[in-house]
């Protein structure tokens, strides 16, 4: 099987969330000695990918960062990069990182599908109760979940509420 089908074969089995088979196929490219260059659409495409299987699969996060970065710099105007840059530091912990990756990659591709699909999913933090005092002080992380528990009660409420209306009509 020639690299480049391999290539994009590992790339399709990433796509389709089967991170362990695109693994085994990045490997069985990226480990030859005849691998694909490391320029070029195709190859770009191949390192992001890549860098998200290393990182849900070996939780190699940092290499895993470095390949998706490098992806952005050989083609910084395709979404898909940013989008996998993004789900590398989700995996990591790193929130603010995915965040601002996903702004960066809107402002280049700004009608693309899955970082405006990531950046729904991880939504938008809401600001701490004590804008001066760090998200992590005792007193922010108190009156956060306060403020949460009572806009889930407020949620729960509402459609009791709204029922009560609808039957004294």
């Amino acid at each position: 099987m020639a690299l480049m089908t391999k290539l994009e074969e590992a790339i399709e089995a990433t796509k389709e969330e089967e991170y362990l088979r695109g693994l085994t196929l990045f490997i069985d490219v990226y480990g030859t000695e005849g691998s694909p260059p490391l320029h070029g659409a195709k190859a770009a495409s191949g390192l992001s990918y890549f860098g998200v299987c290393l990182a849900l699969m070996q939780r190699k996060f940092k290499v895993a960062a470095d390949l998706c970065r490098r992806a952005i710099d050989l083609e910084f105007y395709n979404g898909d990069h940013y989008a996998n840059l993004a789900r590398v530091y989700i995996a990591s912990g790193h929130r603010k990182k995915a965040l601002d990756t996903i702004e960066s990659g809107l402002k280049v591709a700004h009608e693309h599908e899955g970082l405006g699909k990531l950046r729904q999913e991880l939504g938008i933090r809401a600001r701490p109760a004590v804008p001066f005092l760090d998200r992590s002080n005792p007193i922010n992380v108190t009156l956060g979940q306060a403020r949460h528990a009572k806009k889930v009660a407020e949620e729960e409420v509402a459609p009791a509420v709204a029922k009560r209306r609808v039957r004294r009509k």
